[in-house]
């Protein structure tokens, strides 16, 4: 094996590593609403990205292309994903956010048929049932029937479950368009349309609480998003797709991690057995279809 490929698995599973630590920086950013915080982040981080460009003399995979209508639209799931997702986090921790977050597969399973007439094939359907029993052993529906839908930890579920149906959304419509645009393309435009849709979000901010957080927004912005993006596709372009979807697994795990080490949440057995469920079903759709590989191109 050549020196290329290892390191394009270390910068994947560092890229992966670092943004399963999200839930740590939304623990330390205070006083400030969930489209703000999302408006900052990725306004930090698209500035690092595009300095990181100039200074590669890599820009001109940003030039626009066909498609843009379609390209605009992953902006859309973009902005969905990330809110479902923050909202699902502050709700209900990080364990439980980023594993119905992938779910994704599951549900692309279920649409591509109609959506990209792909056959549903008999690997695909045990991955689907393997996701499924995942969710409801982490969910647990008979806590929401005695607590009723206006409890806290239920709006939190609702936000996760749509997460992965926005993120399916994210992946299908990806494939779709990645004979016009690279990965990064994607991603780097994505960002920018919800940067610019969140504008209006920035002000809401008083100046001294985006004082005090300001430092914590520009480690999320530039860890989170520029640092983790870059090493995620820095390794992606040295590695075989369906290696690096197999690497993709390690963000739920790190997500665990960092949610029990450092932010000291308790972790749940059925939390663990359901990560077990939805990681085993979300590689049998990875392995399959290689395409889903690129499905951390747009990690929130």
């Amino acid at each position: 094996m050549g020196s290329a490929p290892i390191r394009g698995y270390l910068e994947i599973t560092s890229g992966c590593i670092i943004y399963g630590m999200v839930g740590v920086f939304l623990a330390f950013i205070h006083d400030m609403g969930t489209l703000p915080i999302i408006f900052y982040k990725l306004l930090i981080g698209i500035v690092f990205m595009l300095c990181y460009l100039y200074f590669t003399g890599k820009t001109g995979i940003l030039r626009l292309g066909g498609k843009r209508r379609h390209l605009m639209l992953l902006g859309v799931f973009k902005l969905m994903t990330i809110s479902f997702y923050f909202t699902c986090i502050i709700y209900s921790g990080l364990s439980i956010a980023i594993l119905l977050l992938y779910t994704a597969p599951m549900y692309v399973t279920l649409l591509s048929p109609i959506v990209l007439k792909e056959k549903l094939t008999r690997s695909g359907l045990v991955g689907l049932v393997l996701s499924m029993i995942g969710i409801f052993l982490i969910v647990d529906p008979a806590t929401f029937i005695r607590s009723g839908i206006g409890d806290i930890h239920f709006i939190g579920i609702l936000a996760g479950i749509l997460s992965g149906i926005s993120f399916s959304c994210i992946i299908m419509t990806a494939r779709y368009v990645r004979d016009e645009y690279s990965g990064f393309s994607q991603f780097f435009w994505a960002t920018a349309f919800c940067v610019v849709v969140l504008i209006p979000f920035a002000p809401t901010v008083s100046i001294p609480i985006l004082r005090e957080n300001f430092l914590m927004l520009l480690l999320f912005g530039l860890v989170n998003t520029s640092i983790s993006g870059v090493l995620y596709f820095n390794g992606l372009s040295r590695v075989r797709t369906q290696a690096a979807s197999i690497l993709a697994m390690l963000e739920p795990v790190s997500g665990i991690f960092f949610d029990y080490t450092i932010l000291h949440n308790a972790i749940f057995a059925e939390t663990v057995v359901g990560c077990m469920f939805i990681i085993a079903g979300a590689l049998l759709a990875v392995t399959e279809h290689i395409s889903f590989g690129k499905y951390l191109e747009f990690g929130t």
